[in-house]
């Protein structure tokens, strides 16, 4: 069974019910690590460990307004559309379509802020809408959320290092 969202547009990071921020400085450039992130979502499962699969519909260019389809947990299939698109510095997507219930409104912010030549902060935002058995999923959840954000990160440095 599929789900429709609620589509939002970035202000939502700062409105949801439940928002979560992680915070990390990678040893790679930014458009390096723009490039895993937005330009080749078939690397996700690489470096971001629930991802089996991810890519976009329709062929390119890619940009605002793009679809996304993902799937998590060989299970959780969800289609986004990308809100934000600024090489280098910032990536969003909002959910609008998923298989799995309870969630109302998803919303997902990368941004880059270059420190170095080749150094990175990324920073990403969660921000999600849910009923009241998800919020506390999530809320509990936090630490696993924070540890997923850490190892993924490690990866996606050498990922990005490796290009």
């Amino acid at each position: 069974m599929t789900y429709q969202l609620r589509r939002e547009d970035l202000g939502f990071l700062d409105r949801a019910r439940f928002r979560r921020t992680c915070v990390r400085e990678l040893r790679a450039p930014a458009d390096a690590i723009f490039e895993q992130l937005a330009e080749r979502p078939e690397n996700w499962p690489r470096w971001f460990a629930p991802a089996n699969d991810v890519h976009f519909e329709g062929p390119p260019p890619y940009d605002v307004g793009s679809t996304r389809c993902f799937r998590l947990y060989r299970v959780i299939r969800a289609r986004e559309r990308i809100i934000a698109w600024a090489p280098g510095r910032r990536f969003a997507y909002c959910v609008y379509e998923a298989n799995a219930p309870g969630v109302s409104a998803l919303v997902e912010q990368w941004t880059l802020a270059s420190t170095a030549d080749t150094a990175t902060t990324v920073t990403w935002n969660l921000a999600v809408d849910s009923n009241p058995c998800v919020h506390q999923l999530l809320r509990a959840g936090r630490r696993h959320i924070d540890k997923l954000f850490r190892e993924g990160m490690q990866r996606l440095e050498v990922l990005s290092r490796d290009r």
